[in-house]
């Protein structure tokens, strides 16, 4: 008998390219494509799940926040952290880049914003590595060291995918007390173009209803406008001012919708 039907937004947070969109596809249509597609902003996928207890079970719907990983974007990536009730931190398990990252960059961003919520290491593509030993040990080590339950995962093979979804839901329906310090780090200092873009980004989400409405439009300008989030040039951005401005046209008037153009115009013009 189900006691219960919880609605949690989670979130998934890791570096670019450590194959974020890819386990959530496996997750939730149960499919693998060796093609990588920069998430640009923030994408929401709903998932139904439930949690089996002894003496009960609990239906979830997971609203799964696949958020950008080029670091630098701050502004939304924090926007995105908001409401988070859990998280899914990923790594590529080949690159130690990554692994610094989760406590350099993404818990001690996610810890200014939500401070202690559940979450769970994900060491992807395992498949990857011909020997598991030092995957196994690293997480291993990861697991210890912030007190907290992780996987060795595979989006190409579905290996511990579902596992580590039902995990984090476990954790959340618990109310786990996962233990997320502000981790403190070396600050990073944002490429001028990210910064520039991040604003831009942020500033349209604002004015046109919060992230989760804005970034399917953002999204598809931006990929319009030819603009790689990981490396941004002035002629895309100013390409895709012009193309949020052309969308911004159907809500606001004429006069508002040149003022910001110009203002954003402004904030490129800066750093160039």
């Amino acid at each position: 008998m189900v006691d219960d039907h919880i609605k949690r937004k989670v979130l998934l947070l890791g570096d670019g390219a450590v194959g974020k969109t890819s386990l959530i596809r496996r997750f939730v249509v149960d499919k693998f494509s060796d093609d990588y597609i920069t998430t640009i902003g923030t994408k929401v996928t709903k998932k139904d799940l439930r949690v089996e207890y002894p003496d009960r079970a609990v239906d979830l719907t997971f609203m799964i926040w696949d958020v950008l990983g080029q670091k630098g974007y701050k502004n939304i990536q924090e926007s995105a952290f908001v409401g988070g009730k859990g998280a899914l931190l990923v790594y590529d398990v080949t690159r130690a880049d990554t692994i610094r990252s989760l406590t350099d960059y993404w818990l001690r961003n996610l810890g200014k914003v939500l401070g202690s919520i559940p979450f769970v290491l994900v060491g992807n593509k395992i498949d990857l590595v011909d020997d598991r030993t030092q995957g196994e040990e690293t997480l291993e080590y990861l697991k210890e060291s912030l007190g907290v339950r992780g996987f060795l995962s595979s989006a190409k093979t579905g290996e511990s995918v579902e596992p580590c979804f039902l995990q984090l839901a476990r954790d959340i329906v618990a109310k786990a007390d996962a233990r997320l310090g502000r981790h403190q780090g070396p600050e990073e200092e944002a490429p001028t173009l990210i910064a520039v873009t991040d604003q831009i980004v942020t500033d349209f989400c604002d004015l046109m209803g919060g992230q989760e409405a804005a970034m399917p439009i953002v999204r598809q300008q931006m990929s319009r406008a030819g603009v790689d989030v990981n490396s941004p040039t002035l002629q895309g951005l100013r390409l895709a001012v012009e193309y949020l401005a052309d969308a911004e046209s159907s809500f606001r008037n004429a006069d508002e919708v040149e003022a910001t153009k110009l203002r954003r115009l402004g904030w490129i013009k800066e750093a160039s």
